[in-house]
């Protein structure tokens, strides 16, 4: 079936091994109470588990509204979100990752009238309630997407390293021209990317509503960002260099001063993987170490601290 000729809001949904969340992720989303005319562009990064077939069913159900792209290749979420992007026909953009689930019925209603009458923001969020593997509310998590004022801005982002909200709880304009290279900034990591672009275009609007739901899982066995990240034996490299790159980009297309700084834990990030090369030395690491030193933007400091910590080590 055609697309609709006219879309107000496109809902992005990256999926990844969520065949036990993909569908209370999409009910949530046909759940929504509006008269708005909304897309669901679906984009499973090559999942091996009944996602894809479950993505069917449900395009099948609702062929005007879920146009899935199943994918044969894994990209990562970046890339799979870039490339989702480039079919979003919506004036406004939302994104939901599969494992999560919208709680509130009216999130796109209430979130399109803001930005309609608010034009000096970019984008508008929410906070979102912790749940578990069941999908029951985990009041033992305390959610690190919490901003306590109304407006988020770059000096925001300097300050807490954090994003104004939980990707889930989001929605922005849909800029004519982004750039591509912040699609290659982190090939699994893309909310302080996503946040870090909006805010070149606005400051970002806070509500202080409980819009989503965001499932926290972390196992050893498990597919999702903390299971990948914590089998990652390089992820304090890994961790060091995003805000790094994500400086490189704001020092040219923001005009960031060479004094501000992303990256509240990068200092102990950089110590744990100096730790890490003395005790399991490797030309890689040496490589990565080399890399994290010249890209830091500031290489005194952290040339001094990789000598002050074998110091202290020996």
């Amino acid at each position: 079936m055609e697309r609709q000729e006219k879309v107000d809001i496109s809902v992005q949904v990256l999926t990844y091994y969520h065949e036990n969340y993909i569908a209370q992720c999409l009910d949530s989303i046909l759940a929504q109470e509006t008269e708005l005319r909304y897309e669901i562009l679906v984009g499973d990064d090559a999942s091996q588990d009944r996602t894809p077939e479950i993505i069917r069913e449900y395009a099948a159900r609702y062929p005007d509204i879920i146009f899935p792209t199943l994918r044969k290749e894994n990209l990562g979420a970046s890339r799979n979100s870039a490339e989702l992007l480039e079919h979003a026909r919506g004036r406004y953009l939302a994104i939901l990752e599969g494992d999560d689930f919208w709680l509130d019925r009216h999130k796109l209603q209430k979130q399109w009238d803001f930005l309609e009458a608010h034009p000096e923001y970019s984008a508008c969020c929410g906070k979102c309630l912790i749940v578990d593997e069941a999908g029951q509310a985990d009041y033992t998590q305390v959610p690190h997407f919490v901003w306590n004022k109304k407006v988020f801005t770059l000096d925001d982002l300097i300050e807490s390293w954090n994003v104004p909200g939980q990707a889930g709880t989001m929605m922005h304009r849909r800029f004519t021209q982004v750039d591509p290279a912040l699609s290659e900034v982190h090939r699994n990591v893309g909310d302080k990317t996503g946040v870090l672009f909006l805010l070149s275009k606005g400051p970002i609007y806070c509500s202080g509503e409980v819009l989503s739901a965001y499932r926290r899982v972390d196992r050893s066995d498990g597919h999702n960002w903390f299971s990948i990240h914590h089998s990652n034996p390089y992820r304090n490299y890994d961790m060091f260099m995003y805000p790094c790159k994500l400086e490189t980009w704001a020092r040219k297309n923001m005009g960031l001063p060479r004094d501000k700084h992303f990256g509240k834990r990068s200092e102990y990030r950089f110590c744990r993987f100096v730790e890490e090369l003395v005790r399991q030395p490797s030309w890689t690491r040496v490589k990565y170490l080399a890399e994290m030193v010249a890209g830091s933007h500031q290489p005194v400091k952290y040339g001094w601290m990789t000598l002050k910590a074998l110091i202290e080590m020996e």
